[in-house]
């Protein structure tokens, strides 16, 4: 029967482009095989590599896309449209897990200190990736601190005059200490804000914007068993080393 010709497996129908490929090939009566085959691949277990991401994401390579058109005997500007509509899609899936996110953080958020240093991105990156960036540029503080009172401000004055002190006004991997933020409410989308302090623990000036602090990640391991590259996770961008 021509509906067993390419059947769907779980997850390969979530895009547009992807059921226009099932549509057209069940009427074509394509099997993946010949699919693959009609976008050019000689290589077919490559072909069915790159079948199968387009059909679970909705994304191939350009020439990929430049290739459906022909393969599924449609008009390419249709091609294009729906190529048009799978973009919507992802872009609105992606804003969904910035939502998920930005709630998740917003709960669990608390009051604390950030440690600015001399360099935004550590070197060496390893050291930041092994002991955590919120670890080392991060301060938790007891509840108490968070009233608007006297004893509350000295109470981070202490915090920071004593941080400062026990760490010799370093921070591994980032240098020297450069000022404290006290990061006071969740904004949104790697924004947060905060009052400047310096490292007497006076303040430094009016309520200003805090990027959250990325973190450094270990990459993946190569054949030799090395490891292949550290990556610096900065808002979706990634900075290696």
């Amino acid at each position: 029967m021509p509906s067993t010709i390419i059947p769907a497996r779980f997850g390969e129908t979530e895009y547009p482009i992807s059921r226009l490929v099932f549509r057209r090939a069940t009427t074509l009566g394509l099997s993946r095989s010949a699919l693959v085959r009609r976008l050019g691949y000689k290589n077919l277990s490559a072909g069915h590599r790159t079948l199968t991401r387009l059909l679970m994401t909705g994304t191939s390579p350009p020439m990929i896309a430049q290739r459906l058109a022909d393969a599924l005997e449609f008009e390419p500007e249709l091609v294009d449209e729906v190529l048009v509509a799978t973009a919507r899609q992802q872009q609105d899936e992606v804003r969904a897990q910035i939502l998920q996110h930005e709630r998740a953080y917003r709960e669990g958020f608390r009051p604390h200190l950030q440690i600015q240093t001399q360099r935004s991105v550590p070197s060496p990156i390893f050291v930041a990736a092994l002991l955590g960036t919120a670890r080392l540029r991060l301060i938790s503080l007891p509840d108490a601190v968070f009233t608007a009172n006297q004893d509350a401000r000295e109470a981070v004055k202490t915090l920071i005059t004593r941080h400062y002190r026990d760490h010799a006004g370093q921070v591994p991997a980032f240098g020297a200490i450069t000022g404290y933020v006290l990061v006071l409410f969740a904004g949104y989308d790697g924004i947060d804000f905060g009052l400047p302090f310096d490292m007497h623990g006076d303040r430094a000036g009016p309520m200003c914007v805090v990027r959250r602090l990325p973190e450094a990640k270990l990459g993946k391991k190569r054949a030799d068993g090395r490891l292949n590259s550290l990556l610096w996770l900065r808002n979706g961008a990634q900075h290696h080393e």
